[in-house]
């Protein structure tokens, strides 16, 4: 299977499709944002996955997924996790905020919107 045909590739995405490693929380700027790597079961790609909400403010949950390397995910950090995306040719995005359940953008993740 060529990885551009994944399932992995096209949002909506599904979380049973993944192998799912809790990496931590990048509590930096008071984000408490949790940090996953979620290995594809059928091709067996790395996705860095980002996820924060503001508790105290409705339709403030967003979430970046992006491909990365085995080698970066064995590297991967949670205080690192944004810096990581921000090198990212193109990365995944949605939630509440962007009121999307994903979408898919051709740049780096803006390290202001984390």
């Amino acid at each position: 299977m060529n990885d551009a045909e994944c399932r992995c590739q096209r949002p909506p995405f599904n979380q049973d499709d993944f192998e799912i490693r809790f990496v931590g929380l990048d509590d930096g700027g008071g984000r408490f944002a949790e940090v996953t790597l979620q290995r594809c079961w059928r091709c067996g790609q790395q996705w860095l996955h980002y996820r924060v909400e503001q508790e105290g403010f409705s339709h403030s949950g967003r979430w970046y997924r992006g491909a990365i390397s085995s080698g970066a995910a064995t590297r991967a950090t949670a205080a690192e996790a944004g810096r990581l995306l921000a090198t990212l040719p193109w990365h995944f995005y949605g939630g509440s905020y962007y009121r999307s359940s994903g979408a898919r953008s051709d740049g780096p993740v803006d390290t202001s919107r984390l």
